[in-house]
């Protein structure tokens, strides 16, 4: 079994979707797990029981940075009908994705966001400032740059499933 394991983590890093279903499958098979597909009724039930999860999340959310990748993932879920559960470092490959499928400012205040935030991770990764840096100043600016754009972000998933248009200048 060990070999199969190891096949289908070789074919998930890969991103090989067709091997790694293929490895999956004979690894349960070999473990004694029956794996079935779900039915469309089953299927479409579950997506809309993520989708008021992740409505949900987003309306308590407080986290600049934890925001995005909700918003994106109900967009998502909104725009294709499909579930997703991406790495942080791919959310601009999704946001590009929804690209012509949401308003131009819908897509200009995701791809802002997420410049923002991506700047304040490395800011913060960077770790070391002291008084004659000014990296703490430009930490805070960045966090009161998501902060004031939390409300419009937050927006975003119901403008779409409403069919109304968010102005970028509009909170």
């Amino acid at each position: 079994m060990s070999t199969k394991a190891i096949l289908m983590v070789e074919a998930l890093e890969g991103k090989l979707v067709e091997s790694f279903n293929t490895t999956l499958k004979d690894t349960a098979e070999e473990s004694g797990l029956w794996l079935k597909k779900l039915d469309k009724k089953t299927e479409r039930t579950l997506i809309h029981s993520y989708r008021k999860v992740l409505a949900s999340q987003i309306e308590e959310e407080r986290d600049h940075v934890a925001l995005l990748p909700k918003v994106v993932a109900l967009l998502y879920v909104q725009v294709h009908n499909k579930a997703l559960q991406i790495p942080g470092r791919a959310i601009a490959i999704a946001i590009s994705r929804l690209k012509d499928h949401i308003p131009e400012t819908g897509y200009t205040t995701l791809m802002e966001y997420h410049s923002a935030t991506v700047k304040l991770i490395a800011l913060l990764s960077a770790g070391s400032y002291s008084e004659d840096d000014c990296t703490a100043d430009r930490i805070l600016s960045k966090r009161e740059l998501l902060e004031s754009k939390m409300p419009q972000l937050k927006s975003l998933p119901m403008a779409l499933s409403s069919g109304t248009t968010v102005a970028a200048g509009n909170a």
